[in-house]
C-alpha cells in the first residue's frame, strides 16, 4: 500500500482567526483528498501582530516524510524553501510574498475588499473618508493602496492629515488611531479601518470620547471577525474568506505533488462580500449584501441571490471534493430549500417544521466558527427574500429559531473555552511537578484532546542535527518504542506516529520548538486539530512550559551537582566522595571487598597562584582533575576537596594495586603542561591508607590518608607514604602538641631570648637578634624546631609573632637607647598578612619607640614566591622606617637581584657558608665576595653561625664586621642579655680553636 500524500505546512503560528482559518481550511482540503499534514510552528514565541520579517528557523523537519511544501506568511526565509525545492518537494506560497522565491503564491484579494467597503462610505455620500492601519505591514499596505485608488475614481482627495497609521493590527494599535484622531484639526466623516481588531479599538475609544457613532464618523473594516456583530455600533466589515484562500493553496500543492504544471503566479480570489451592519451608517435591523466580481454590478435578482447564499456556505463548508458530490451538498441544498418552502408557502409553519430546520442546519457542520457562519448567511438570505406583510411571522419564526441555534453554539464555544483552560490547567501543573512527573515522558498529556506525541531533544552537540526521541505518548494505539532512538530532523515526527493520523477525522502532527530565551531543547510532536475560532495557541503554550520545566530540571540537576560536585574540575566533592567511602566501607563489613583511599597535595601550588595568578592556577587544578580522571577505572572515585586537595576511592584494591595507581596518577601529573605558551610543572604529595585497618567511618579514613599525605610531604615532597601504626602515633602526637600550643599561648609559657650580634672588631654588642622559646610544663624549655612548624600549619604563627613584636619592643623601651635596634623574624604567613605594617606600627608607637629601633628579618624564599607583591610590600615597611635584613642570604633564588631591587639595609650570611669553610670548596672565595658586595651596596653584613676560633679568624681576614653564633654566646633570656651590654668580649674573640660553650641545634625560624 502506497503511503498517503504528506504535506508540509510552515506556518508562524496556528492561533488566531487568521491562521486559524487558512490551515483549518487548508486541513480540510487536504484530508479531504485522502493526504496528511505536518504542520510546523516556525516561531518559538508569539509575534508580535506586525511583525512579518520570516525568523531564523532552519530545522529541516521530515524533509524525508514529505511530498511537498505550503508556507504561510513568511514562515521561513527563501534560502529554507529553495533547498526543499531543490529536493524535489513543490513549493505553493500562502498569505504573502516570501523575497528572492517565485513560486505559486495564493493572496488574499486586498483590493478588491477596500474598494467595496470604501465605495460603500462614498454611497453614503461621505467625501471626506479616512484610513486607518498599520502602514510597516504589507497587506495594509495593499489596503492603503486601493483605499487610495477608490478615492481617485470617485475624485476625491486623499488628504494625508486623515491618514492614522495604527502601531498594530490589533486593538491597541486602533485606540492609538483613535486619540490621533481626537486630535485631529478637521476630522474625517467615515474611516476605512485595515482590520477589525483596529476598528473595535478605535470604536471602544471613541465611544469612550462621547463620540456618537455612525453618526459622528461612520466605519467599514476588514476581515468580518465574530466579535464585529457584537460591538455597538455593529461592525460592517469587508469578508475576505480565508478558509477559500487555504482551500486553494491545498489544491494548488496537490496539484503540483501530482505532477501537474502548476505556473509561478499569484492566485487571488476575485469574490469578497461586504458583511454591512451599523456602523456605516445603514440603517439598524436593515443588513444587506453586496458581491462584486471583478466590475460586476452588485446583484439583485432572485437568482444571483440564492447564488450568493450558495458561495456563502461552500465557502463555510470548504474542504474536498466529498462536499462538493457527496452528502454534506445534498443536505445544504436540502437546508436552503427547507428555508425557502416555509418563507413561501400558504400554510403556517409548524414547530415540527422548525425543528427540522435547526436539525438539518446543525448536522451540516460540527464546528461553531462554520456554524456561525451558515446561521449569518441563512439569516441575511431570509430577510432579502422575505416580502414584508406577506412573510413576516414566517420570517420571525426562522430567524428566533435560528438565533437560538447560535446562541446555543456561542454557549457550546464558551463551554469548549472554559474546557480548554481547565485542560491547561492540568498539563501545566503536571509539567511543572518534577518531583511526580517527568515531562520528558508526556504523561502530562493524558486527558487532552492529543491523539499521540513524541519528544525530541537535541543530541550533544546540536549542531550535528540529531536527535535523542526521549518520550511518547499513544493511548489504546499501536506504537513502538522509539525512547531511546536517535533520528536526524529530516525523519522526525516518526513514521510510526505519522501513522496513527486519519485523514477522516482531520487529524494533523503539529511539531513545535521546545525552546527558552537561553537555550533550543528539541522539537514536539504531536497528534491533534486546528481550532481556528481559538486567540490562544495552545501547542506554543504547552511547548514553552515544556521548556521551561525542562530548563527547571537542568537547574536543579546543576544544583544537585553543584551540592555533589567541584564546580572547578567537575569531579566529586567531599560530600560526594564520603558518602561513596560510605559505601566501600559497608561493602568491606559485609563482604571483605577490600579500597583503598589516596589522599594528594600539590607541592609548590601556592606559588604558582602567586606567580601566575589565581586563573593560571584554577586552569592547573582543572588539568590536575582531568589527569587524575584518566588513570582512573569507572568504579574508581577522584574528587577535589578544595584548594588543591585532591582524593581518591579504588574500589576492590588492595595495597599493591593501590601503590601502582598512586604512582600512575603521579607519573600523569609530572607531564608537563602549557597554557599560553607557559610550561607549569606540578607534583603531588600522596598518602595512602586501606580497609585492612578496619575503618567504621569515612571521616576517620580520610584523616589517615591526609596524615600519611603530610608524612610524606615533610619527608620527601612528590613521595607517597602509607598510614601505619608509627604514622598514626605520630597524628596522636601532632594532636596533643596541637592542644599544648593553644595552651601555652593562652598561659604564655613561651619567652623571647636574645642573641648578641657582635662587632667583631670591638667585642662588643649593642644589637640582637630575638628568638622564641617555649617552657614545656612537663618538658622544660624547648627549641623552636619542636613547636614552629606546627603553629605555621596551624595558622598560630601569626598571633605568636605578634606577641614576639610586643615583647621585643616593650624590652627595647626599658633598655633604652644602649640597645640600637633588636631584629625579630617574620614567617611566611606573618609577612603576607594584609594588617602587618599597621599592626607593627601600633605596637612600635604603643611604646614610645622609633620605628628603625626594629628589624624585620625576612627569608629569600619569602620574597621570591611573589617578588612584585613583595616588593610593595617591603617599599611600605621601609617607608615607614623600619629596618630590613634578608634572612639565609645566599641560599637560592636570585640573591643578588634582591639585594639590588629591594630596600634592605642588611643581609645574614647564612650559616652553611662558614660550615662549608673545611671542605676545601669555594665557598672561602664566596665569603670573601659576599664581604664585598655588602661593601660596595652600602649594606651591613651579618655573618650567622659563628661557632669557632678559624670561623672567627676568616671573618676579620676578609672585612666582615659583624656576626653571631655559639662562639659568643647562645640566646639568653633578656636579663642576661642586658648584663651583656656592659661586658668588653674581646677575650672571647681572641680565643683559638672550637668554642668550648654547648650549642643548640640551629632551628628553622626564630631559633639559633
Amino acid at each position: 500500500m502506497d503511503d498517503p500524500m504528506t504535506v508540509l505546512v510552515l506556518t508562524p503560528t496556528l492561533g488566531g482567526f487568521y491562521f486559524g482559518e487558512l490551515l483549518a481550511s487548508l486541513t480540510r482540503e487536504i484530508s479531504g483528498a485522502g493526504g496528511r499534514l505536518v504542520i510546523v510552528e516556525t516561531l518559538y514565541k508569539a509575534p508580535s501582530d506586525d511583525s512579518q520579517a520570516p525568523g531564523d528557523f532552519a530545522v529541516p523537519v521530515a524533509w524525508s516524510e514529505v511530498d511537498g511544501v505550503v508556507s504561510i506568511h513568511s514562515a521561513v526565509q527563501a534560502p529554507y524553501l529553495l533547498k526543499l525545492r531543490d529536493a524535489g518537494r513543490p513549493v505553493v506560497l500562502l498569505g504573502g510574498i516570501t523575497a528572492n522565491i517565485d513560486a505559486p503564491t495564493v493572496m488574499p484579494d486586498n483590493h478588491a475588499g477596500t474598494i467595496t467597503a470604501v465605495e460603500h462610505l462614498i454611497g453614503h455620500g461621505h467625501t471626506r473618508i479616512g484610513f486607518v492601519g498599520n502602514l510597516s505591514h504589507s497587506d495594509i499596505r495593499d489596503r492603503f493602496d486601493a483605499y487610495q485608488l477608490a478615492l481617485e475614481a470617485h475624485n476625491l482627495d486623499c488628504d494625508p492629515r486623515v491618514v492614522f497609521n495604527a502601531l498594530d493590527n490589533m486593538e491597541a494599535g486602533g485606540q492609538q488611531a483613535a486619540r490621533d484622531l481626537l486630535a485631529c484639526a478637521v476630522r474625517p466623516t467615515a474611516v476605512m479601518v485595515a482590520t477589525d481588531r483596529n476598528a473595535l479599538g478605535l470604536i471602544s475609544t471613541l465611544t469612550d470620547a462621547e463620540m456618537t457613532l455612525p453618526a459622528d464618523l461612520a466605519i467599514v473594516a476588514f476581515d468580518n471577525i465574530e466579535a464585529a456583530a457584537f460591538t455597538i455600533p455593529s461592525l460592517s466589515s469587508t469578508s475576505e474568506r480565508f478558509a477559500e484562500l487555504g482551500a486553494l493553496a491545498g489544491r494548488l500543492i496537490m496539484a503540483a505533488i501530482r505532477g501537474d504544471v502548476v505556473p509561478n503566479s499569484v492566485y487571488t480570489l476575485k469574490s469578497v462580500v461586504l458583511k454591512v451592519r451599523t456602523s456605516c451608517g445603514c440603517p439598524d435591523g436593515k443588513p444587506f449584501s453586496q458581491q462584486f466580481t471583478g466590475d460586476r454590478p452588485p446583484a439583485t435578482s432572485p437568482d444571483l441571490v440564492h447564488d450568493e447564499l450558495l458561495d456563502e456556505l461552500f465557502a463555510a463548508l470548504v474542504s474536498g471534493d466529498n462536499i462538493v458530490d457527496g452528502p454534506t451538498h445534498d443536505a445544504l441544498l436540502a437546508a436552503i430549500g427547507t428555508v425557502e418552502r416555509l418563507l413561501t408557502s400558504s400554510e403556517s409553519v409548524t414547530d415540527a417544521d422548525i425543528r427540522s430546520l435547526t436539525l438539518s442546519i446543525r448536522r451540516l457542520t460540527s464546528r461553531p466558527d462554520a456554524l456561525h457562519r451558515i446561521i449569518d448567511a441563512v439569516l441575511d438570505y431570509t430577510e432579502r427574500i422575505a416580502v414584508p406583510g406577506v412573510h413576516t411571522t414566517a420570517f420571525a419564526r426562522i430567524k428566533v429559531a435560528l438565533s437560538k441555534v447560535k446562541s446555543g453554539e456561542f454557549l457550546r464555544q464558551l463551554e469548549a473555552t472554559e474546557s480548554a483552560f481547565a485542560e491547561q490547567y492540568v498539563v501545566d501543573a503536571g509539567m511543572l511537578d518534577s518531583a511526580r512527573t517527568q515531562p520528558t515522558s508526556l504523561d502530562w498529556l493524558a486527558g487532552t484532546h492529543i491523539k499521540a506525541g513524541a519528544l525530541a531533544l537535541w543530541a550533544d552537540p546540536p549542531s550535528n542535527g540529531l536527535l535523542d526521541i526521549v518520550g511518547t505518548y499513544a493511548p489504546g494505539r499501536e506504537l513502538p518504542n522509539l525512547v531511546g532512538a536517535q533520528t536526524p530532523a529530516e525523519n522526525f515526527p516518526p513514521a510510526p506516529l505519522l501513522d496513527l493520523l486519519v485523514a477522516a477525522d482531520g487529524d494533523i502532527c503539529v511539531v513545535v520548538p521546545v525552546r527558552t530565551a537561553t537555550r533550543d531543547w528539541g522539537l514536539l510532536a504531536i497528534v491533534g486539530a486546528v481550532d481556528s475560532a481559538a486567540m490562544r495557541e495552545t501547542y506554543r503554550h504547552w511547548a514553552g512550559m515544556l521548556g521551561v520545566a525542562l530548563e527547571s530540571q537542568r537547574l536543579q540537576a546543576e544544583v544537585r551537582k553543584s551540592a555533589l560536585h567541584d564546580a572547578l574540575t567537575g569531579l566529586p566533592n567531599r560530600r560526594l566522595f564520603l558518602e561513596r567511602l560510605t559505601a566501600a566501607i559497608a561493602r568491606w563489613q559485609r563482604s571483605q571487598t577490600p579500597f583503598a583511599v589516596l589522599f594528594l597535595d600539590l607541592d609548590g601550588f601556592k606559588l604558582i597562584n602567586d606567580s601566575l595568578g589565581h586563573p593560571m592556577g584554577d586552569r592547573v587544578l582543572a588539568a590536575v582533575g582531568d589527569r587524575i580522571g584518566r588513570e582512573l577505572r569507572t568504579v574508581d572515585t577522584g574528587a577535589r576537596f578544595g584548594g588543591d586537595e585532591f582524593a581518591i576511592l579504588l574500589e576492590d584494591t588492595d595495597p599493591a594495586g593501590a601503590l601502582s595507581a598512586a604512582r600512575r596518577v603521579q607519573a600523569a601529573l609530572t607531564q608537563p603542561l602549557e597554557f599560553d605558551g607557559i610550561d607549569v610543572s606540578v607534583k603531588a604529595s600522596m598518602g595512602i591508607t586501606t580497609s585492612s585497618l578496619g575503618y567504621t567511618t569515612g571521616e576517620d579514613t580520610l584523616r589517615d590518608a591526609d596524615t600519611a599525605m603530610y608524612r610524606a610531604k615533610a619527608e620527601d615532597p612528590g613521595a607517597i607514604a602509607f598510614f601505619d601504626e608509627e604514622t598514626r602515633a605520630h597524628a596522636v602526637q601532632q594532636q596533643v602538641l596541637h592542644a599544648e600550643i593553644d595552651r601555652a599561648l593562652d598561659e604564655h609559657q613561651f619567652e623571647v631570648f636574645y642573641q648578641p650580634i657582635v662587632n667583631l672588631s670591638s667585642g662588643r654588642t649593642d644589637r640582637f637578634e630575638a628568638l622564641v622559646r617555649w617552657r614545656h610544663p612537663d618538658r622544660g624549655l624547648l627549641l623552636p624546631e619542636e613547636f614552629l612548624p606546627v603553629m605555621e600549619t596551624n595558622g598560630l604563627i601569626i598571633e605568636l609573632g605578634y606577641w614576639i613584636l610586643d615583647q621585643v619592643c616593650q624590652q627595647l623601651a626599658q633598655w633604652g637607647p644602649r640597645v640600637v635596634n633588636v631584629a625579630v623574624n617574620l614567617s611566611d604567613r606573618e609577612f603576607w598578612h594584609k594588617d602587618l605594617l599597621p599592626h607593627v606600627l601600633d605596637i612600635v608607637k604603643r611604646h614610645h619607640l622609633s620605628p628603625d629601633r626594629l628589624a624585620l628579618e625576612i627569608t629569600e624564599g619569602v620574597l621570591m614566591r611573589r617578588p612584585e607583591a613583595a616588593l610593595h610590600t617591603m617599599q611600605e615597611l621601609h617607608d615607614a622606617g623600619l629596618r630590613l635584613h634578608i634572612d639565609d642570604f645566599g641560599t637560592g633564588y636570585s640573591s643578588l637581584e634582591t639585594l639590588h631591587r629591594f630596600p634592605v639595609d642588611a643581609f645574614k650570611i647564612d650559616r652553611s657558608f662558614l660550615q662549608s669553610l673545611a671542605s676545601g670548596d669555594h665557598t672561602s672565595r664566596l665569603m670573601i665576595a659576599l664581604v664585598g658586595l655588602g661593601k660596595s651596596l652600602g649594606l651591613a653584613v651579618v655573618a650567622e653561625g659563628v661557632e669557632t676560633g678559624e670561623q672567627l679568624t676568616f671573618l676579620q681576614s676578609i672585612g666582615c664586621a659583624t656576626g653571631q653564633g655559639y662562639l659568643f654566646m647562645p640566646a639568653v633570656n633578656s636579663d642576661d642579655a642586658a648584663d651583656l651590654l656592659d661586658l668588653d668580649l674581646s677575650d672571647q674573640l681572641r680565643q683559638p680553636g672550637p668554642s668550648s660553650r654547648p650549642r643548640e641545634a640551629p632551628s628553622p625560624s626564630r631559633g639559633g
